[in-house]
């Protein structure tokens, strides 16, 4: 079995696409912030502490995938 060399190139280009998965995930975390902030601040009374919940656990979501990014962009400027 013979095993492909990894280029400068195209360590480059696998780091690009992980690049722009991981901005395209970021994006939707940060959407769907927003969705559930709507929805706390809609919510009836009764419904407002798992509303609440739901909105902080979408937060966290959205700052792994923040996180995650920023970690591919510091990648990037390192090449």
């Amino acid at each position: 079995m013979k095993l492909k060399k990894i280029t400068p190139a195209t360590r480059e280009s696998q780091l690009t696409d992980a690049l722009i998965d991981s901005y395209v995930q970021w994006r939707e975390q940060s959407g769907a912030v927003a969705e559930s902030y709507r929805g706390w601040d809609r919510a009836p009374r009764d419904e407002r502490a798992v509303a609440y919940a739901t909105y902080v656990l979408a937060l966290d979501r959205e700052e792994h995938a923040a996180r995650a990014y920023r970690s591919l962009v510091e990648a990037m400027q390192a090449i």
